[in-house]
């Protein structure tokens, strides 16, 4: 492996670390009993904050930069996964209603997340 890909990959790793400690100190502090909120929270965060980054530092961004940002922290944070198997099993319980409203709120809204960064880059 090339010393560059490596140093990305490290980058990539420590930023994914990051991310990962910030979802799990979420879901300590944000009540999920009713609903899943801290994957709903960390996933328009993730998603708000890549898209505002990539677009507000276009060409102006380190790649290692970017790639810690972006792949390693916002990667770390965002919880598809997470949010795939909470609604799969709000499937399965049979709440229809609290299912439909967790993808509705998280694609709809990381969406909309994304597009707010999107813009608010462009503004800036």
């Amino acid at each position: 492996m090339q010393s560059d890909t490596l140093t990305l990959l490290l980058f990539v790793g420590l930023g994914a670390a990051i991310g990962g400690m910030i979802r799990f100190l979420t879901s300590r502090v944000v009540d999920s009993s009713a609903f899943p909120w801290a994957t709903f929270i960390v996933n328009i965060v993730a998603c708000f904050a890549a898209a505002f980054i990539m677009v507000r530092f276009e060409g102006s961004m380190d790649e290692s930069v970017r790639v810690f940002l972006v792949v390693g922290i916002m990667g770390g944070l965002s919880t598809m996964s997470t949010f795939t198997t909470e609604t799969v099993n709000m499937l399965y319980d049979g709440s229809y209603g609290m299912m439909a409203l967790n993808i509705l709120l998280n694609v709809g809204v990381c969406l909309l997340g994304a597009i707010l960064g999107r813009e608010l880059a462009l503004l800036l």
